[in-house]
C-alpha cells in the first residue's frame, strides 16, 4: 500500500463520487471494472457514465474466442441531480462504494447475464498525473486506475462461474475530446501472486505520450516510457503485445500478452472511433498472469489500414 514518492495525485477522498462542473461547464464520470479469466476463456467488463445533466449508460460486456459477444448490454437514459456514485442504480446496474477509493460492490441483472461481485483494492489509487507526461486535457480532468481483489459470481451463457482472483477498475472525470488522439493503447496486467502492470501509450498531436505503473514487492511506481511492439489479425484487432515497461526509478518490467478474444464497443463520437478491447493470457518477467489489452482508432483511418491492408 505504498506509492513511490511525493507525488501529488491531484484527487481528494471524495473523488470518487459524482463530480460537479464548473459554473457554465460541463462534466462527466466514467466508472470501469474489468475481470480477464484465461481458464474460463472469458472477458468481463463493466463500463458507467454519469453526466452532470444526469444522463447516464453503460455497456455490461462479457466475450471470448467467438466471433460475437457471450453478452453485449447497452442502456441510456437519465438519473435524478440527486443520485451519486456511492449508491447508484439504474436499469439492472447497482454500484455501491462502501468505502472510496478502497471498496465497490457491483451487481447487474438481465435476461442474458447475471453478476455481482466485491471489489478490495491492492494498492493505493493511482493518478495519472503521476506520471512525467502526465495526464493531457483532452483525456480527462483526473483519472484514477487500481487493481483489486474480487469475489463474487458470473452468470452467462447457462454457465455459473464464482469469481476469486484479481481485477482492475478505473475512474475518470472531466470532458473528452476524442478528437485529438490519433491512437492509444491502455492495458492492464495482473497475476495472482500481486504483480502489476498497467500502461496507457498514447499518440496526440503528433507526439507520444506514456502512463501507467507497475507494482513490485507491494510498492506502486509511476511509468516513465514504455517500449512496445504490437501485432494484429487482418481485420486490425490486436492479437499481442510485447513491451518493457521502464519505470521512473530506471527498472524495466517485461510484459507479454496474447489474446484468446476480443470485443469491438460501440462509440457515438463525431471521428466515429472504435474501441477494441482484447482479453489476454500475460506474463510479467515471466510470471503467468491475465490482462486486458485496449486499443484506441480513428474510425476513418482503420478503415484504412483494414482495406489496404497496409
Amino acid at each position: 500500500m505504498v506509492t513511490l514518492g511525493d507525488i501529488d495525485p491531484g484527487f481528494g477522498p471524495n473523488d470518487d463520487l459524482r463530480h460537479r462542473p464548473e459554473p457554465g461547464g460541463r462534466m462527466r464520470d466514467s466508472l470501469f471494472w474489468e475481470l480477464i479469466m484465461p481458464d474460463e476463456q472469458l472477458g468481463m467488463q463493466v463500463y458507467l457514465y454519469l453526466t452532470d445533466r444526469g444522463r447516464t449508460g453503460y455497456n455490461v460486456s462479457v466475450w471470448g474466442p467467438g466471433a460475437e459477444p457471450v453478452a453485449l448490454k447497452l442502456a441510456q437514459g437519465t438519473v435524478g441531480d440527486d443520485v451519486d456514485l456511492d449508491n447508484f442504480e439504474f436499469e439492472g446496474l447497482t454500484v455501491k462504494q462502501p468505502e472510496l477509493r478502497r471498496t465497490a460492490q457491483v451487481g447487474y441483472t438481465s435476461d442474458e447475464v447475471s453478476l455481482q461481485f466485491d471489489f478490495t483494492a491492492l494498492h493505493d489509487a493511482f493518478s495519472y498525473k503521476c506520471n512525467p507526461d502526465g495526464l493531457p486535457s483532452w483525456f480527462a480532468a483526473n483519472r484514477l486506475e487500481q487493481t483489486g481483489h474480487v469475489t463474487g459470481f458470473l452468470e452467462v451463457g447457462g454457465r455459473r462461474i464464482t469469481l476469486d482472483r484479481k481485477g482492475h477498475r478505473d475512474h475518470s472525470w472531466g470532458v473528452r475530446d476524442w478528437g485529438v488522439p490519433h491512437h492509444w493503447k491502455w492495458f492492464i496486467a495482473y497475476t495472482e501472486s500481486g504483480r502489476v502492470v498497467n500502461g496507457w501509450i498514447w499518440i496526440a498531436r503528433g507526439e507520444w505520450g506514456f502512463a501507467g505503473y507497475v507494482v513490485k514487492d507491494g510498492v506502486t511506481i509511476p511509468v516513465s516510457h514504455i517500449e512496445h511492439k504490437a501485432e494484429y489479425d487482418d481485420g486490425m484487432v490486436q492479437r499481442r503485445l510485447e513491451a518493457d515497461v521502464v519505470d521512473i526509478t530506471g527498472g524495466t518490467t517485461r510484459l507479454v500478452m496474447e489474446s484468446f478474444g476480443a470485443v469491438k464497443l460501440p462509440t457515438k463520437d463525431p471521428m466515429g472511433t472504435v474501441i477494441t478491447e482484447a482479453a489476454c493470457r500475460a506474463t510479467i518477467d515471466g510470471a503467468e498472469g491475465a490482462g486486458q489489452f485496449e486499443t484506441h482508432w480513428p474510425g476513418q483511418y482503420l478503415q484504412h489500414l483494414i482495406e489496404s491492408g497496409s
